[in-house]
């Protein structure tokens, strides 16, 4: 079985898309995002990962805070905030779609196994380099929802 996270290609026209469908998890402190970059990687990205076969969306994104932020995801802390998409970064025909997801972590998060870096950004002045779907999605929503509603969604 494939799953949801693997991908599947779809026809818009005479183009063949692949679609990557991620768990992302939304941590705030003092008013800035936390993002993650991998290794190899230019771009951050919300920390979380692919949905592997078999996964529940929220089982994924347990997984991928516990491997890419040694933190555990306090149960039944995790709800889903909103979704997006935008075409992947250096990536051709590809679109990322993140299901974006508050919740609450056990401890300080650090970078651990192919995430090499993390820092906690401004969604409306990021200084770093960030991937389309945080660019153009997530940090513009995390921004307005600031700016309009006086805090974040994910914010604690």
């Amino acid at each position: 079985a494939v799953g949801r996270g693997q991908g599947y290609l779809f026809r818009t026209g005479r183009i063949v898309t692949k679609r990557i469908i991620k768990a992302g998890l939304c941590l705030m402190r003092d008013g800035q995002v936390l993002l993650a970059r991998s290794g190899g990687d230019t771009h951050f990205q919300i920390p979380g990962g692919k949905i592997e076969p078999g996964e529940s969306d929220i089982d994924a994104l347990i997984r991928e805070v516990q491997e890419e932020m040694a933190v555990t995801l306090v149960p039944d802390s995790a709800a889903h905030m909103a979704t997006f998409e935008a075409k992947a970064a250096g990536r051709g025909n590809m679109l990322v779609e993140v299901w974006l997801y508050s919740g609450t972590v056990d401890s300080t998060p650090k970078a651990s196994s192919e995430i090499v870096e993390l820092v906690w950004q401004s969604p409306a002045e990021p200084s770093v380099r960030c991937s389309n779907v945080v660019r153009l999605h997530i940090l513009t929503y995390l921004a307005r929802c600031l700016l309009e509603q006086g805090r974040i969604p994910c914010q604690s």
